[in-house]
């Protein structure tokens, strides 16, 4: 009798666990309509994303465009948007944020489960949101910073990578004196640079709202710009950086770097495979730059591009579907699989290679700084002015106040046009 009760009782919850998970997974199988979706990545990066999507939503159809990055993407969403023809999903990144908000494009998300439940990190939202609100759905990053050959820094006596600008100074002067090339930087890209991880430091970690008050009208680019470029300087006037570096291509950096030529580089998360292959044995490292208060260190990198909802997406309940779905583990890992960018969501954790974690997780926590992701407009004309002002500053045909100044100038002429 007791076992006949006991089997009728564990019938009975299976039988009420499967009414509850069932209408759960049938409503999700029973989505129907179409994702329409401008695409970041192409087919092939997209394919594990796509596939696992539609493994989970088989009954909702895809209609799936591609448009390369950064420019022809912008111009592409921006004539689709203006003629009232833009797909319901669609990718946001620093180059049409400020437009993309402005216009009002752009479904407010801030309400969605998986920015209110500490799935997505606040950076994502400072990069991607305004005004306490957040509008876009980014899940891995980039990271940048100073790559060091371990073993040329044991041989030195380099003890630990420097707390201070001061430090890290004295451990180029060390290498200097030794024999070593201490660092290459050829100045060509305005996101790897010495100048925005020392102004992170320096003017943004202190006032974070500085660039908006650039914007108003209230401070100039000059008052937190021209410290950082001065003490980027330091580094030229001591011999660190010379001024034929401005020819060195990336790969030439990259190379002399892998093998020993050079002690340390600035460079990005992309070329650590290149390294790899040139001297797999390599023992090295990448670090932040610090400033002058000890601890406070700055990392190139950003956020990468994040998906957005069409204010006035045609498929609204597919779309959220889609955004849900990329924020869950299975969507991270599908976008890990395909785009292979460093997750700083939560909910899937793959491994980073050692040499780049601080770096990711400095990413994750805000400790990085990339002037176009603060700029809220005139974004290319302002980073073509920017790195102009840097190589002049590492020739010496500019100082760095007047390098600072020129943002300024550049600020007043394209705003009036």
């Amino acid at each position: 009798m007791m076992k006949r009760l006991m089997v009728l009782v564990l019938t009975l919850c299976l039988v009420l666990s499967s009414s509850v998970i069932a209408p759960v997974a049938q409503a999700e199988n029973n989505l129907t309509g179409t994702l329409s979706i401008l695409s970041w990545y192409n087919e092939t990066l997209s394919e594990p994303v796509m596939n696992a999507f539609k493994a989970k939503y088989p009954n909702v159809t895809v209609d799936y465009t591609y448009a390369p990055p950064v420019a022809d993407y912008v111009e592409k969403l921006s004539t689709l948007l203006y003629s009232g023809a833009a797909p319901d999903v669609f990718y946001m990144c620093l180059e049409n944020r400020e437009d993309l908000i402005k216009g009002n494009y752009v479904t407010d998300l801030s309400g969605e489960s998986y920015m209110t439940d500490g799935t997505i990190p606040d950076s994502v939202k400072t990069t991607y949101g305004k005004d306490g609100k957040a509008y876009s759905l980014a899940v891995d990053c980039w990271v940048g910073g100073v790559f060091y050959n371990k073993d040329i820094f044991d041989k030195v006596g380099i003890k630990g990578e420097p707390q201070t600008w001061q430090e890290f100074l004295d451990d180029c002067q060390k290498l200097k004196d030794a024999g070593y090339v201490p660092l290459l930087d050829n100045c060509q890209d305005a996101a790897v640079n010495f100048a925005a991880p020392l102004f992170g430091a320096e003017t943004y970690s202190k006032d974070p709202n500085f660039t908006n008050e650039v914007y108003a009208g209230k401070k100039t680019f000059a008052e937190g710009w021209t410290g950082p470029m001065d003490m980027y300087k330091q580094l030229i006037d001591k011999g660190y950086l010379t001024s034929d570096m401005v020819g060195i291509t990336s790969d030439d950096m990259v190379s002399q770097f892998a093998t020993g030529q050079a002690a340390m580089i600035l460079s990005g998360s992309w070329n650590c495979g290149t390294i790899d292959k040139i001297n797999p044995g390599l023992k090295y490292e990448c670090m932040g730059i610090p400033g002058k208060d000890a601890g406070n260190i700055y990392y190139c990198g950003a956020i990468n591009v994040g998906l957005c909802i069409n204010s006035a997406a045609k498929n609204m309940d597919v779309a959220k579907a889609f955004l849900a779905f990329a924020a869950s583990p299975e969507g991270l890992k599908a976008q890990h699989d395909g785009y292979n960018g460093f997750i700083i969501a939560k909910g899937y954790e793959p491994e980073v290679r050692k040499e780049l974690s601080d770096g990711v997780q400095a990413v994750k926590d805000g400790k990085f700084y990339i002037p176009m992701g603060e700029w809220l407009s005139y974004t290319e004309s302002l980073r073509l002015t920017y790195i102009a002002a840097l190589q002049d500053i590492l020739i010496g045909k500019v100082t760095p106040a007047d390098a600072a100044a020129r943002m300024d100038a550049k600020l007043a002429e394209v705003s009036k046009g």
